[in-house]
């Protein structure tokens, strides 16, 4: 139950943030204007900012040490205007560039949903679906800590550093040079610090994903565990997955505590220093007194932004390596969604399959091997065998969910390879053995928002299909459906999946298990359901119940990826082969009942 969370994300890309920058730079040029304003919010602020050591000095040289009042109120009233100004410069562009970077977010959200629906069904069989809906929405979330706390407070407390340093050494070169010397050893152990917290932070994540990925599956499979009575085990698993990230975010917070320790004795070290030298040069030199205060008070406002890089620095580890799993998600390959449309209005349903093979993978043995079948238009097939006979690999194939490189499948004398999936897959309707429903209305679950489908038309596909019952018990059309149907019995979820087929009205029909898990009052409804909406359709047939296969007009007998049969039942029965031996040890059983029941012949196709 727990082998595969513990590999979850152990190899991940290096992403630094200059490849972090380029890979958003596209999304941040598309609005250049924004772009340039926010620049030039930054440097008035940065500007205003440097301004008012100097005003200082001013003060200190002209008016308090000439004792000129006047101009210490001239001062002190544009210190004021000052003050009042880079404080609203501090609201416009913090709250410019922070509207920006949620729109800028919204679209990295908006593409990276569309982009998990493009993606081909291997990965969502390779990856489990907490770690995508992780990186969906918990790391697409942190990704926007970039813009809220992050380029924008880096970008502007670099300028600031900047503008200090070249203020710095305007005042006294020979100070700036000698307070310079202690930035090397700083950076250093900095930079040490940091790296430890950035491993720290991917590691956190790499472990929040795999306790949302194990409680999404615990959560989904919950029945499971509780008719097992193996709770206890599943919340000991939890607790060592909860344990684990506790002591990595306990070790995170003890590199915190360390770096900002070492980072106030740096400032206070070059503070002693800078006013060391600042006496002998206001001895030695002629420094003015305004010049030191001004220098010193540069000096200090130097180390503030330095910390504040670094605070954001190592916050934004976090929001890296959320960023680094969203980049990785977006460099997922998308399932090749060319080729041309299906220029009928409406498919016959001539199905040929010629010569095809096919594997998962290349290192895989064949789950299929040189198949070939011709299915007429408006037939019925049945596709029989044991479990990994190359059933269910025949109907993907079909519904182009995998490539394949043997043979070809042609519809109407169109090759799969030509056509596009999303121009197939409308054309063919699908019930599966577990009929999916979504929270939310009757309505919504059959036409799943199609517009194109009235609520009349609803209607009669919810009435032919069987779903009396269903209506009447839930309120109608309008009744709620909760979360994956669990107010719905299995048959009631599967009469819905056959409304849904019969709204959309697809020309091939895929029945996979459609009946299987059903009780006997169920599968009358959907025996008659599948009469119904098998009429006039080419229908494909996964079934493990005699009944549903006896008045198919094909029936195909798939061993070990072959077709070792082919026929009625009739005929097949007959022959005395693969079919006979799984009618004796699988049908057998239910074929009196069925016999007695069954109708005398197979409804028109008219």
């Amino acid at each position: 139950m727990s082998h595969h969370f513990f590999t979850e994300d152990n190899v991940a890309i290096e992403l630094t943030f200059k490849k972090l920058f380029l890979k958003l730079w596209p999304y941040l040029w598309r609005h250049k204007a924004r772009v340039f304003m926010s620049l030039g919010l930054i440097l008035v602020y940065v500007l205003v900012g440097r301004s008012l050591p100097f005003l200082f000095a001013f003060a200190i040289d002209e008016g308090i040490r000439k004792h000129n009042h006047d101009i210490i109120k001239y001062i002190a009233v544009t210190y004021l205007v000052l003050e009042c100004l880079r404080t609203l410069l501090a609201f416009k562009q913090s709250n410019y560039i922070q509207r920006f970077g949620n729109l800028v977010l919204f679209e990295i959200r908006e593409k990276l949903m569309s982009h998990v629906q493009r993606l081909p069904v291997t990965y969502f069989e390779k990856n489990p679906s907490g770690r995508t809906v992780t990186r969906v929405t918990n790391d697409v979330y942190a990704l926007g800590e970039l813009f809220s706390q992050g380029f924008a407070a880096i970008f502007v407390s670099t300028i600031e550093m900047l503008s200090i340093f070249v203020s710095l050494a305007v005042i006294s070169v020979w100070m700036t040079g000698t307070t310079v010397l202690i930035l090397p050893p700083l950076f250093y152990v900095c930079m040490v610090l940091s790296r430890k917290i950035r491993f720290q932070f991917g590691a956190t994540k790499r472990k929040l994903s795999m306790i949302n990925a194990f409680s999404a599956e615990s959560l989904s499979g919950m029945k499971i565990l509780q008719l097992f009575d193996r709770t206890n085990e599943s919340r000991r698993f939890f607790q060592t997955l909860s344990g684990e990230y506790r002591t990595l975010q306990i070790s995170t917070i003890r590199l915190f505590a360390t770096l900002w320790p070492v980072i106030e004795g740096f400032n206070l070290f070059s503070l002693a220093i800078a006013l060391f030298m600042g006496a002998f040069m206001v001895e030695r030199y002629g420094m003015s007194l305004g010049s030191l205060t001004a220098y010193v008070l540069l000096l200090q406002g130097f180390f503030k932004p330095l910390k504040n890089i670094l605070e954001r620095y190592n916050q934004l580890q976090n929001s890296l390596a959320s960023a680094d799993r969203v980049f990785q998600l977006l460099d997922e390959v998308e399932e090749n969604r060319e080729g041309s449309d299906v220029a009928k209005p409406r498919l016959e349903g001539r199905i040929e399959i010629r010569n095809l093979s096919f594997r998962y993978a290349e290192t895989s043995p064949y789950v299929l091997k040189n198949i070939n079948l011709s299915v007429e238009p408006g037939s019925s097939v049945a596709l029989i065998g044991r479990t990994g006979s190359g059933k269910t690999s025949t109907i993907s194939l079909l519904q182009k969910l995998y490539e394949f490189d043997e043979g070809d499948i042609y519809i109407d004398g169109m090759s799969l390879r030509t056509l596009a999936p999303q121009a197939l897959r409308p054309r063919i309707g699908v019930v599966q053995q577990e009929g999916f429903v979504f929270s939310g209305s009757i309505l919504s679950n059959i036409t799943l928002f199609d517009p194109k489908i009235s609520r009349e038309r609803a209607a009669w596909a919810a009435d032919q299909a069987q779903c009396h019952d269903i209506l009447r018990k839930h309120g109608g059309l309008d009744g709620h459906i909760q979360e994956r149907g669990s107010n719905l019995s299995a048959g009631e979820r599967q009469l819905i999946a056959f409304a849904r087929v019969l709204a959309f009205d697809t020309d091939i029909l895929i029945l996979d298990e459609a009946t299987a898990n059903i009780d006997s009052v169920s599968e009358k409804q959907i025996q008659k359901a599948t009469e119904i909406v098998t009429r006039g359709r080419t229908s494909l047939i996964i079934a493990h119940r005699l009944s549903t296969i006896l008045h198919c007009d094909l029936i195909v007998v798939l061993d070990k990826g072959e077709i070792v049969e082919q026929g009625r039942h009739a005929e097949l029965i007959e022959k005395r082969g693969k079919y006979y031996e799984l009618y004796r040890l699988q049908f057998r059983d239910e074929a009196s009942e069925v016999y007695t029941d069954r109708p005398a012949s197979r409804p028109s196709s008219d």
